[in-house]
This record gives C-alpha cells, sequence and structure tokens, in this order.
C-alpha cells in the first residue's frame, strides 16, 4: 500500500480522488501552522503540499518519495533541484487559478484608480463633500506593463485590453510572437518603460535574479500617479523604498498587494499606514472555483505520479529531471 500525506485542507473533490484510489493511505494534516511530523514524512510515496515547507534534509529522509505534488503554482517552498536529482517530479496544478489571480489583478487597479477605499470610509464617516475633491482615473488609454507573461499575465492583458488599456510586456522567455498575438507590444527594456507606465504589475517567480528588482532606483522612474500591483511573489519588491515613494513622490500612485515580503506581516508593518496601499492576504488565486480546480488536479497528480503516468506539462522540474538523467 502507498501512503500520501497531503499538508493542508484541499477541495472535498480533491479528497474524493485520492479516497478512491486502490491501495493509497491518505494520512492528512490540516494545521497550516503546525509542521508536518517526521515520521509521518519518511514514510510518504507522495506528498501533497499545500501549506508548508520541505526541506532538502527531510528529503533525504524520504527513500519511499515517488511524486511532489503542489497545491499551486509556486514551487519555492519545496527543494526542486534536489528531488530532481533524485528522479522526483514536482507537480503544480499549471493554469487552473490564472483567472482568479487575473481578476484580482483587475480589481485592485480599480480599486485604486477609482479611490473606493477612501471613498467608502468618507461615505461611512458622513464626509459626503469627499465627492468634490476626489481625484480618480479611468484605466481606458492608461499604459499597463506587465513583467512576465505566463499563464496569468496573458489572462491579465485579456481582461486590460478589454478595458482599452495598451498593455507593453517584458518577458524574455516568449517570443515577441506570442506577445503580439495578444494584441500588446513586447518591450526589450522594461526599466526604460518605467516613465510612461500607469500601472505596473508584476508576474514572475520569486529568484535571486527577482528578489528585491522593484525598489528605490525603479520608483524614482515612475510617475507620481503610477499604481503597483504585484499578485505574484513577496520579496519582489523593496517594501522601505515602496514605503517611502507611496509617502512621498508617488502619493498620487498606489499599490496593491496579494503577496509581501514576510507572510503573515508583522501587525507595525509601515506600509499599513499609507491609505493609497490595498491589501489582500496572499488569497488571489482562491476563489471557491479555483481552489476546487487546484485540489482535484493536485490529487490528480499524486495518483498519476503513483501510476508513472503524470502530465509532463505540470512537472514543474522537469527540465533539471532531464538534465539529472531521468527520464520525464
Amino acid at each position: 500500500m502507498a501512503k500520501v500525506v497531503v499538508s493542508g485542507q484541499i477541495h472535498p473533490d480533491g479528497m474524493a480522488i485520492l479516497n478512491a484510489e486502490p491501495g493509497l493511505e491518505v494520512e492528512l494534516f490540516t494545521d497550516p501552522g503546525t509542521p508536518v511530523p517526521m515520521d509521518s514524512l519518511a514514510s510518504a510515496d507522495a506528498l501533497l503540499i499545500r501549506y508548508g515547507v520541505v526541506t532538502a534534509e527531510q528529503v533525504e529522509k524520504m527513500p519511499n518519495l515517488q511524486v511532489v505534488s503542489r497545491h499551486g503554482v509556486g514551487c519555492d517552498n519545496l527543494p526542486t533541484a534536489e528531488l530532481a536529482a533524485r528522479g522526483v517530479p514536482v507537480t503544480i496544478v499549471g493554469p487552473v487559478n490564472a483567472v482568479s489571480v487575473a481578476e484580482q489583478v483587475m480589481a485592485m487597479m480599480l480599486v485604486l484608480a477609482k479611490q473606493l477605499v477612501p471613498g467608502d470610509a468618507a461615505v461611512r464617516g458622513s464626509d459626503w463633500n469627499f465627492r468634490n475633491h476626489i481625484v480618480m482615473s479611468e484605466l481606458a488609454g492608461k499604459n499597463l506593463m506587465l513583467l512576465g507573461f505566463g499563464r496569468i499575465g496573458r489572462e491579465v492583458a485579456r481582461r486590460a485590453r478589454a478595458f482599452d488599456m495598451e498593455v507593453r510586456v517584458f518577458d524574455p522567455f516568449v517570443s515577441a510572437e506570442i506577445v503580439l498575438d495578444a494584441g500588446c507590444l513586447p518591450i526589450a527594456d522594461w526599466q526604460a518603460n518605467l516613465p510612461e507606465v500607469d500601472v505596473l504589475s508584476l508576474h514572475l517567480p520569486a529568484t535571486p535574479e527577482t528578489r528585491g528588482m522593484i525598489a528605490a532606483p525603479e520608483f524614482a522612474r515612475m510617475k507620481p500617479t503610477a499604481i503597483l500591483i504585484n499578485a505574484a511573489r513577496g520579496g519582489l519588491i523593496d517594501e522601505d523604498a515602496l514605503y517611502a515613494a507611496l509617502g512621498g513622490p508617488m502619493a498620487q500612485g498606489g499599490a496593491g498587494l496579494d503577496c509581501l515580503t514576510s507572510e503573515p506581516p508583522a501587525p507595525d508593518l509601515p506600509l499599513f499606514g499609507l491609505p493609497n496601499v490595498v491589501f489582500s492576504p496572499h488569497s488571489a488565486a482562491l476563489s471557491a472555483e479555483a481552489v476546487r480546480r487546484m485540489g482535484t488536479v493536485a490529487a490528480q497528480n499524486v495518483v498519476d505520479g503513483l501510476n508513472s503516468r503524470v502530465n509532463r506539462e505540470l512537472i514543474f522540474n522537469r527540465r533539471a529531471l532531464e538534465e539529472a538523467g531521468h527520464a520525464v
């Protein structure tokens, strides 16, 4: 009998897939704040990870491990290279949460452009006169720059173009033809385009190259009214520099942050003191529809991995597996 350890509650339809698999024992840990005991990990044939971190040291103590299924698309909480060296595929859920995240990005743009948060506070505070000095803006005709043009970036572009925004794209891993076919403008130097950007939206993984990539020099080149959206990964933005910019030269602009460098953030995070920042708790991908899709795909990836039929398109560390000489 094989065993899968599930770290984090998944949708009941996903659990049903696991429970229906003959000869599969399911061990579920639902508390995101409590690490899975090493005794349970050591005997696992498969892992399904929604919450928590798995280390390379832990992987060394899992001799039977055949597949790691991520309940999402980001794998910075997993030792993907070490798993590849062992011949263990790390799977992701693919595009199933892209629409949910893209809608959240658009929602944050609108909330900031239309000043909905201070407007709501004004009405609740009986300040009807707020309408006479509020400065709102339209998205139509504005310049949106996307850093990253993967599944989510492309869904954002579709929605932004429906709002009549001009969409520029920087992604060195995507051909200019693909960007042009999506009705967007490919650019080679994103920093040179910053002075013309009205909205900058990040769609990048957290890597040594991308961490802190939006910092004081970048803010210094942006419009005073520019909006920054991050629904990708925490750590891409220098938050001290963002605080200085939005409290100073970019005070007419704003930021929508679904991801933060430290999650959960400290209660005294300086950004909390700014009225032109809106937050969500890394929940952009967690619509009811997306959670169901993520749960079922993550569960099916476990079943497929244990039966040596995993979908190659959903293997996050496929290149590393191939470079290590493992058949994929």
